[in-house]
């Protein structure tokens, strides 16, 4: 589908009813046309240097008996048995990386699955044929590592999927300095990239190999890795180095609200933003603020209430507090499990609560009782 006619049905029809439609679309898809036009390369598991199925919440030592008894504890719990693959692959076999997503390609067209961390999703999109036949602007490497990834443009994603990968592949005694190392162009002008390239030794040191829009890469030789989502290890090593200046004495309570343009936003914001400021919460849109700007403001907190969303990533810059995250109602029992294993990871009180749909379905927003909320938030408190 062209991008023009992508533009017009944005504004003819609902973002979230797109979504569905897209998914739907996706899953008939992968079953059927993409397994002729985008057939896997197929990798043994012998040829990876590392690789096992790794088990996130078992291992994060997630303690669910803290947690009320509510719904959102007994849909935590089934990400028990939840697995995820831990790898590290040496792909000695020549291939393109292509702009839009950053999937590996073998000629003719044969897609390394291993090239994303999370590449068998409905959501993941294919690569253009059309544009990969018509390639024009290339850039030739004998070897690369790539830290190209589904979500790489999400905050969260960026640290939990992008830069751990950097530390992993150290811990695995990589030299990642004298390889060049793949990102795209979109996430390198992210200004918490660009913070981040100014504050990490490590990455100001690496060769860069910046991938624009419609730019493919060759590699005859390619590194790909994924660690388990959520490691503290990792994690400690992006933050460590991070000087945190500007918290005083003052302890703040905040409560992270989100525009409408974004969806997942509360349709009674107003009810509920009255209930947090009655109880001393500053309502803000972490999306308004600046990296440093963040990085003070929730070195000072200790009570954070928000929606689920990247905005809650912040409480790493946080000393000591408390997170009281609001879900929107779940599709099929899934709910994510990004913040209460970020708090768990920082040793924070963790707390959760669901909305209900919406009067419109696809508005992309939903409800909080207020009074519910209120009694939740009271008792967080």
């Amino acid at each position: 589908m062209s991008a023009g006619i992508k533009k017009i049905l944005k504004k003819i029809l609902p973002v979230p009813f797109l979504k569905d439609v897209f998914l739907l679309f996706n899953k008939v898809r992968i079953r059927s046309v993409d397994k002729v036009l985008f057939p896997e390369y197929k990798i043994d598991k012998k040829e990876f240097s590392i690789y096992r199925n790794g088990f996130p919440f078992r291992e994060s030592g997630v303690m669910l008996n803290d947690l009320p008894e509510n719904e959102v504890k007994v849909l935590m719990r089934s990400w028990y048995e939840w697995t995820q693959e831990e790898f590290l692959l040496r792909f000695n076999t020549p291939c393109w990386i292509e702009p839009d997503y950053g999937w590996a390609i073998v000629e003719p067209m044969r897609l390394v699955y291993y090239s994303l961390g999370v590449s068998r999703t409905l959501f993941q999109r294919k690569p253009s044929l059309y544009r990969f036949f018509r390639k024009k602007n290339i850039l030739k490497f004998q070897r690369t590592i790539s830290l190209r990834d589904t979500g790489e443009e999400n905050y969260f994603h960026f640290y939990n999927d992008v830069l751990t990968k950097i530390f992993f592949l150290t811990k695995q005694n990589i030299d990642i300095v004298a390889v060049p190392v793949i990102i795209s162009k979109k996430l390198w002008d992210k200004k918490y990239f660009q913070f981040y390239l100014q504050h990490l030794p490590l990455l100001s040191s690496i060769n860069w190999a910046v991938q624009g829009p419609d730019q493919y890469i060759q590699s005859n030789s390619t590194i790909f890795c994924k660690p388990l989502t959520h490691r503290i290890d990792l994690w400690n090593q992006i933050f460590n180095p991070i000087t945190i200046t500007g918290h005083s004495g003052v302890r703040k309570k905040i409560y992270l609200t989100r525009g409408k343009t974004r969806l997942r936003f509360i349709e009674n914001s107003n009810e509920i933003e009255a209930v947090c400021k009655r109880h001393g919460l500053e309502v803000l849109d972490a999306d308004h603020l600046g990296i440093e700007e963040q990085i003070k403001l929730f070195a000072q907190t200790s009570v954070i209430v928000g929606i689920h969303g990247a905005g809650l990533t912040n409480m790493i810059y946080s000393l000591n507090c408390k997170v009281l995250e609001i879900f929107p109602p779940p599709d099929l029992g899934y709910l994510p499990y990004h913040y209460i294993l970020l708090a768990n990871m920082k040793g924070f009180p963790y707390r959760g609560i669901i909305g209900e749909r919406g009067k419109n379905v696809y508005s992309g927003g939903f409800y909080l009782d207020p009074v519910r909320f209120e009694t939740e938030l009271t008792e967080f408190l």
